[in-house]
């Protein structure tokens, strides 16, 4: 067994079970938006670790599961920007037309895929922006928003270069790259729910 891809396995269930352990700490929609994207990671590789097992194809899994976590990304980060909402619909807009377009052509969803990392960086990068003109950077270490951003952005930002140049790679060598982008990335999740302050109300 790959002691890599089972690392990934562990760690991703380890985040959605303190996903639900501190689902009464942090009552913000953004967490419950996130919370689903956790979840549902892990339950979607659990389910892809099980296909490999049977040597069944998990191509269908990961394609629509590809749709459903950018969507709830935007989603996430309507509730938590306060900026014109056309920042945020017109790219979730146009990875869905990705997506779709890719889907009726027979397009690779690896497309999608970086079209989706672009705009979870863009949102990230409004988020910060926001952060830093506001009276909350003095307490940014302690914003569980904040360590789920750069967790976010640890693993969507390298993804796109990644991704952009994967027909140039012989063999699937370099994918270990992506496991420890998905550890990185979850390592900050976690981090963030255990020391970041109680949220009070949906907002």
């Amino acid at each position: 067994m790959n002691i890599l891809p089972t690392s990934v396995l562990i760690i991703q269930a380890l985040t959605a079970i303190l996903m639900i352990f501190y689902f009464k700490k942090y009552q913000s929609l953004f967490f419950y938006s996130v919370s689903a994207i956790v979840v549902l990671s892990a339950c979607v590789e659990l389910l892809g670790f099980y296909f490999i097992q049977l040597k069944i194809s998990s191509h269908y899994i990961y394609f629509f599961y590809t749709l459903v976590v950018f969507n709830l990304i935007a989603l996430a980060y309507s509730y938590l920007l306060q900026v014109n909402k056309l920042l945020i619909y017109i790219p979730v807009i146009l990875f869905n037309a990705v997506f779709v377009y890719g889907y009726f052509k027979g397009v690779s969803y690896f497309n999608s895929i970086i079209v989706g990392a672009i705009n979870t960086s863009f949102y990230i990068f409004l988020y910060l922006r926001q952060l830093l003109i506001s009276d909350e950077i003095i307490i940014y270490k302690k914003l569980l928003p904040f360590w789920i951003s750069i967790g976010f952005l640890a693993f969507y930002l390298p993804s796109i270069p990644f991704f952009v140049l994967r027909n140039f790679m012989i063999d699937r060598g370099l994918f270990f790259i992506l496991n420890i982008l998905t550890i990185l990335m979850n390592l900050l999740i976690m981090y963030g729910l255990i020391w970041s302050n109680k949220e009070k109300s949906i907002s």
